[in-house]
């Protein structure tokens, strides 16, 4: 009755549910979202995994409204079949205050993507993001013989959304740029100048931008990354209770789509009736960004954190114009390792599964699975 009790607790924070009679006495783990169970490709990476290993447990997407935030940490902290959970948007910042601790480099980024609970019941924050940005575009993906950029080193670098994704690619960015410089722009300006002038404490080579900015800068970098929300397919609740999409922008321009009453939610004429409201803001921003795009040098590279849908608008413009692309896949499969091996420590250690050819064939296994 325990586990069935840990797993109705669980659930009741959910907007989702569970397949309970799957679970059976699995170990948990998942990832924590607005609505991961709607696009994350996170379950089937790890579940491969743990099918692969001959681990007994369970990777689950835990939809949950900010309201419940609080009191889904307290329920998988309580649960001792809880190994540990993922964190993805809108999160990434907001979980700190619900943990008992965060590891350096969280810390100091101030974003968490990883939460491993301890054989005590402590939840600790870790960030395995901005390794992941950086090994999904400078070491060769599954299958190709070579990686999306050579280096970094001396690369002016334009880096679009300051959120907690974005957080973590900047540190991780500028600590490789050397010489090169790392653009920041947000639509936010001051959060943008907050995060360059955090960096710039380390590194010394960020400077904060404006999206206005962004024409002058395309023509004068190496490398594009949006991590920002812009061109993620779905819909999103906004903080004032109405619902929009970003699917048909592109990172390259500002947004201002129109927003309608939640009540429009699943409603099958919901996106006729969102596009006849933004039709003329996305027109405005698809036409800058084609602009945008090129005006860039034919050697500039164009990443999208983003992997839902495959190619994003920003992506598509990149490749219209000449440019090599790269999604958010790698960097999800990478990152997604990282997390794995600090959730799984204590398994693979039991199975001698912990060395860097055992992170290889993980790597390789959540590739493919994708």
């Amino acid at each position: 009755m325990g586990a069935a009790n840990d797993i109705r607790r669980i659930e009741a924070c959910l907007q989702n549910k569970f397949d309970r009679k799957a679970l059976e006495n699995k170990n948990i783990s998942g990832v924590i979202g607005e609505s991961p169970s709607h696009y994350s490709k996170s379950p089937p990476l790890w579940n491969a995994v743990f099918a692969s290993l001959g681990m007994d447990a369970a990777y689950l997407p835990l939809d949950v409204e900010e309201s419940r935030l609080a009191d889904l940490l307290q329920a998988l902290k309580s649960s001792t079949r809880v190994m540990g959970v993922n964190v993805t948007v809108p999160y990434k910042m907001k979980v700190m205050e619900y943990l008992d601790g965060l590891d350096e480099r969280a810390r100091r980024i101030q974003a968490v993507n990883t939460i491993v609970r301890t054989a005590q019941g402590r939840l600790v924050g870790y960030n395995t993001d901005g390794q992941g940005f950086l090994d999904g575009i400078l070491i060769p993906q599954p299958g190709k013989k070579e990686p999306f950029a050579g280096s970094l080193r001396g690369l002016g670098v334009l880096m679009i959304g300051a959120g907690g994704a974005g957080r973590a690619v900047a540190f991780s960015l500028a600590e490789k740029l050397g010489s090169g410089r790392l653009f920041i722009c947000n639509r936010t300006a001051a959060t943008a100048r907050a995060l360059a002038d955090e960096i710039n404490l380390i590194s010394g080579n960020a400077r904060a931008v404006t999206e206005t900015d962004i024409a002058e800068l395309a023509p004068q970098v190496g490398l594009i990354v949006n991590c920002s929300i812009k061109g993620q397919g779905g819909i999103r609740r906004m903080p004032d209770g109405t619902i929009t999409s970003y699917e048909l922008y592109s990172a390259l321009a500002p947004a201002h789509p129109s927003a309608l009453p939640e009540s429009e939610y699943g409603k099958p004429e919901f996106y006729r009736d969102w596009l006849s409201a933004s039709i003329e803001d996305i027109e405005l921003n698809n036409r800058l960004s084609l602009r945008r795009a090129l005006s860039a040098p034919l050697d500039t590279g164009f990443c999208d954190l983003i992997y839902f849908p495959e190619e994003t608008v920003f992506l598509r413009h990149g490749r219209l114009s000449g440019h090599r692309t790269l999604n958010g896949r790698g960097m999800i499969v990478a990152q997604a390792a990282g997390a794995f091996f600090k959730i799984c420590k204590t398994e693979l250690a039991a199975l001698g599964a912990d060395d860097s050819a055992s992170y290889e064939r993980i790597v390789k296994i959540m590739y493919h699975a994708w």
